[in-house]
């Protein structure tokens, strides 16, 4: 929850008044100390006319620090990025797939129709970033909350009024796409490969800009992030930025029903009941643990921080940090007068952020929601990937399954690919 600057103004102004009112008071003691001749009323006037000084100079003293703290305070300055080779030949498969790997784009190399051509050596390449990248959400029902989203639980009952959702398994980015990792979007000319983006936005990505006007997220500089943000979440993009770099890295954002799978690592326990963790760490809320209000530096911070927040399954920071984008549509909540409907559509946001204020905006069940072309200072994203959308080993063939990633209509359905004989090559990959 950030200060907003009205309410800061508005903090100015009333003490500016409460200083004008004493010294009001202070010079009619002073009129009426002189008039009746009063020696309380003159030291009242001059107690008064004292405070008031005292207040104006400390003001000046701490408006002329400010000043100077940020005349010191270094300006942004774009990154250095490093040397970037030459694009590859595009008619030498091995030099495209070495490139295709640096850019970490192993999801897409492991595609069925890419895999099965690939040398043995980059094949086993593939395999190992993906599984340094992403851990394995294994298949399984969760439960998500209704739409009042007014739950407060970690066990779920079987007549309780929830949504139930079978996922398949899953692989999701360990950690949220950083300013690094985009860069290799923007550098290799993702805000201008038409395929990439939604039809019915194509106009919209022109203004998709950065402070100096150049293709990227809302907060770069000169089409790169800034010093020192390398490891940061990437943010100030839109739902359409996030699905267009998945989609240019063989991937998908993640449906809501996947993001909170992973975080709650639902575990049956018999009776028609089963187990959801509150957190990706356990039950209790402990702060330490995510970048959250009142708990970090209040401000984004690089992936790698908050390490004790993973969760069971190898996934960081899905708590705190930044809000991230899913698949999902967020429909409204449902309020005391009714159902609170949207004036237009907008996407589902998972997580919390760096300045999320309230505990219970920052569980893996709270959903929330924004505008598809919204660019915010936290909101990031992660990807996913459906296992049977992979080549995971050779041996064994192409797998056969329905596609991955739609989002799931209302109702107890599949979340995402169908099983298939890749969920046993996933548990393999990551033994």
């Amino acid at each position: 929850m950030n200060i907003h600057p009205a309410a800061t103004a508005m903090r100015q102004e009333n003490h500016t008044h409460a200083l004008a009112v004493i010294l009001a008071l202070s010079l009619a003691c002073w009129v009426l100390g002189w008039l009746a001749a009063g020696p309380v009323y003159l030291s009242g006037g001059t107690a008064g006319f004292g405070y008031v000084l005292f207040r104006a100079a400390g003001g000046y003293r701490l408006r002329r620090s400010a000043r100077a703290a940020g005349e010191n305070r270094p300006l942004p300055r774009p990154a250095r990025p490093t040397e970037r080779p030459k694009p590859a030949n595009p008619h030498d498969p091995g030099a495209l797939a070495d490139e295709m790997l640096a850019q970490g784009r192993c999801a897409l190399l492991l595609r069925p129709q890419i895999a099965g051509n690939l040398p043995e050596p980059q094949f086993r390449r593939a395999l190992a970033s993906l599984n340094e990248t992403m851990a394995l959400v294994p298949e399984g029902d969760v439960a998500l909350e209704p739409a009042s989203q007014s739950l407060d639980f970690c066990r779920l009952d079987a007549d309780d009024a929830l949504h139930i959702v079978r996922v398949a398994p899953v692989f999701l980015d360990r950690y949220p796409v950083t300013n690094r990792q985009f860069y290799e979007f923007v550098a290799g000319g993702g805000y201008e490969q038409v395929a990439l983006w939604d039809t019915a936005i194509w106009t919209a990505v022109l203004a998709m800009t950065d402070r100096t006007g150049r293709p990227g997220p809302r907060y770069w500089m000169d089409g790169v992030y800034l010093e020192g943000e390398e490891d940061h979440p990437v943010v100030g993009v839109s739902w359409y930025e996030a699905a267009a770099f998945a989609r240019w890295i063989g991937k998908r954002l993640p449906s809501d029903a996947e993001w909170v799978k992973a975080g709650t690592w639902p575990l049956p326990t018999g009776g028609g009941v089963r187990s959801q963790r509150r957190y990706p760490w356990g039950d209790t809320v402990d702060r330490g643990k995510a970048n959250l209000w009142g708990s970090g530096p209040e401000r984004i911070v690089s992936v790698r921080e908050f390490t004790e927040g993973v969760s069971v399954g190898g996934v960081y920071q899905l708590i705190g940090n930044v809000w991230e984008w899913t698949s999902g549509t967020f429909r409204g909540i449902d309020g005391p007068d009714g159902r609170l409907e949207p004036a237009e559509p907008m996407k589902s946001l998972r997580g919390g952020a760096f300045d999320t204020y309230f505990d219970n905006q920052a569980t893996c069940q709270f959903r929330s929601g924004d505008y598809p072309l919204r660019r915010k200072h936290n909101i990031g994203f992660r990807c996913a990937v459906g296992v049977c959308d992979l080549l995971l080993a050779r041996a064994r063939g192409i797998p056969e399954c329905t596609a991955a990633g739609q989002p799931e209509p209302p109702g107890n359905q599949m979340a995402g690919s169908a099983e298939c004989e890749s969920a046993e090559q996933a548990q393999e990959v990551h033994s």
